[in-house]
């Protein structure tokens, strides 16, 4: 993984003076040295400008393969610099960097890039917002959305990716789907999010045809993509799943670019699955329920799928990410299997930290996999606090009641909802305030880590300088009630709809431009990127 150039310097100092990494009802009122260390880096004020690429606006987070020496980042860091006017000063708020602690001091933005941290009195800027009372932390990247599969691209990246934004999301990956080749639809796609997205977007590719599979040294190459997702069980007549063979040919496709990919997975026994649904229907039939629906996806399917491919990907020795996973069952797997295992990843969704499948009798909960009981959603929240999740996403598919087929048995229900725009504010509620989750810590599964794991760090992910100036500002004392007419999705209902939650975000920031404020959105136009990571 690659590292911030300050995170070494800043840890060293924890010796002296111990950073605060707590809840948010903890004090975090840094020592006089950690302000030092702190007004320090702020002096560099344009210390990264050398490592700007010389083309478009790429940093140097758009290079990950550049390495930067720790003696030479000190040297760069003590060189002489003017002062210099800002675009926006972010001032007396708790800032949080993931990995190394919350501090209360300033955040300075130009230019689109986090420009310096701390509290230089010297710094004019054009405008002043004052965070006292709340906490600054970096956009949040969800790594786990689909759009357009019930309308059409353009239209959602209109719609979702606004709600994104107001929501705290700055940054998704979105899994892209193909019948044939995808040079034949990604450059499209690339087009309309330059065009339509408020959010910058980075693809994974679903491979599920051998052609696909045989041109993936060629997307790595040609299209800057370096995740790629297969389903060990599929969606009859919409999914394709696949065997372990062809897992195994996918992984070496990818070892043949000697690039750093990564293939995600959606982990179930299909076999497993086709048993249980089938024993499910015969049994229930039209009388079928929501809490029915679960045990057609039975725990051990979940927990048997991530063994295997945990082996294959060990065996392999190719990163594998396990996408949403769902029950106690898997995770305790999980818990074991990656006290040996350095080639697994783990996610899980705001949605499955939330929900279980007796908090309603409605069907606008189905999904595959189901949601489960409660003491599923423990041990997965278990797993967040004990490190062994990594990330945290949404499985967002955007439709509404009448594309779910609501109306229908649950059999024809449609699986998935929309949950992008209430994917920050949940996990607040759930994680930090219910259970007392540390702040930072959850923060950092839903910035640093993703962007690290998806090859976009430090670009994304941090708000040390350099980065780009996705910021986003809490409210943590804020109550407010879910309505999805608020939330500026197409759908027309919400997981969470008339649920009262606490912690939101206020003011989101994205490539340097307040875009949202008091929680409305207030930007001119889209401004999102299709981010290639070559």
């Amino acid at each position: 993984m690659a590292n911030d150039i300050f995170s070494d310097y800043i840890k060293k100092q924890k010796d002296k003076t111990p950073l605060v990494c707590a809840n948010v009802d903890s004090a975090k009122v840094p020592m006089d040295e950690t302000i030092n260390i702190l007004k320090e880096i702020s002096s560099k004020l344009d210390v990264l400008n050398n490592q700007q690429c010389s083309s478009g606006n790429l940093s140097m987070a758009d290079k990950p393969e550049v390495k930067l020496d720790e003696s030479e980042a000190f040297q760069k860091l003590s060189a002489p610099v003017e002062d210099s006017m800002v675009d926006i000063a972010i001032e007396n708020g708790n800032i949080v960097l993931p990995d190394n602690g919350i501090f209360n001091m300033n955040i300075y933005i130009k230019n689109g890039k986090i420009h310096s941290l701390g509290d230089n009195r010297e710094i004019k800027a054009k405008r002043r917002i004052n965070a006292s009372g709340k906490y600054v932390v970096p956009g949040i990247i969800d790594p786990h959305v689909h759009l357009g599969l019930f309308a059409p691209l353009d239209d959602e990246l209109k719609s979702e990716t606004k709600s994104a934004l107001i929501g705290g999301v700055t940054t998704i990956g979105c899994y892209l789907g193909s019948e044939g080749s995808h040079f034949q639809t990604v450059p499209k796609i690339s087009e309309e999010v330059d065009k339509n997205s408020f959010v910058d977007i980075f693809p994974h590719l679903v491979i599920s045809t051998d052609g696909q599979r045989k041109e993936i040294p060629d997307y790595i190459e040609h299209l800057g993509v370096t995740s790629f997702k297969v389903y060990m069980n599929g969606i009859p007549g919409l999914i394709p799943d696949v065997d372990d063979g062809f897992i195994l040919d996918v992984f070496s496709e990818i070892k043949k670019s000697q690039k750093k990919c990564i293939v995600c997975c959606h982990a179930e026994n299909r076999d497993l699955v086709r048993r249980a649904y089938n024993l499910v229907k015969v049994e229930k039939g039209d009388k079928a329920t929501i809490q029915d629906w679960t045990d057609t996806h039975p725990d051990m399917a979940e927990e048997e799928a991530v063994i295997r491919l945990s082996f294959l990907a060990e065996k392999s020795k190719v990163q594998v990410y396990f996408v949403h996973i769902s029950s106690k069952e898997a995770i305790d797997r999980l818990r074991k299997i990656k006290q040996t295992n350095n080639y697994i990843n783990i996610e899980t969704t705001s949605p499955y930290l939330s929900i279980t499948r007796s908090c309603t009798n409605e069907k606008y909960i189905k999904m595959d996999p189901p949601f489960r009981d409660i003491e599923d959603v423990e041990e997965l929240w278990n797993a967040v606090s004990e490190g062994i999740v990594d990330t945290i996403g949404t499985d967002n598919v955007t439709m509404t009641r009448n594309e779910k087929r609501m109306d229908d048995d649950i059999w024809n229900t449609i699986s998935g909802f929309p949950a992008i725009g209430t994917h920050l504010p949940v996990l607040l509620n759930e994680g930090v305030v219910k259970r007392g989750i540390p702040l930072e810590m959850l923060i950092g599964k839903i910035t640093k880590k993703p962007a690290e794991i998806f090859g976009i760090y430090p670009k994304k992910g941090t708000l040390l300088p350099g980065s780009d100036a996705d910021v986003v500002i809490l409210d943590m004392n804020m109550v407010k009630e879910i309505k999805a007419a608020d939330t500026n999705s197409r759908s027309d209902f919400s997981l969470y709809e008339g649920k009262k939650i606490k912690g939101w975000p206020v003011t989101t920031v994205k490539n340097g431009e307040v875009v949202v404020e008091n929680g409305n959105y207030i930007g001119n136009q889209s401004n999102g990127k299709f981010i290639m990571r070559k």
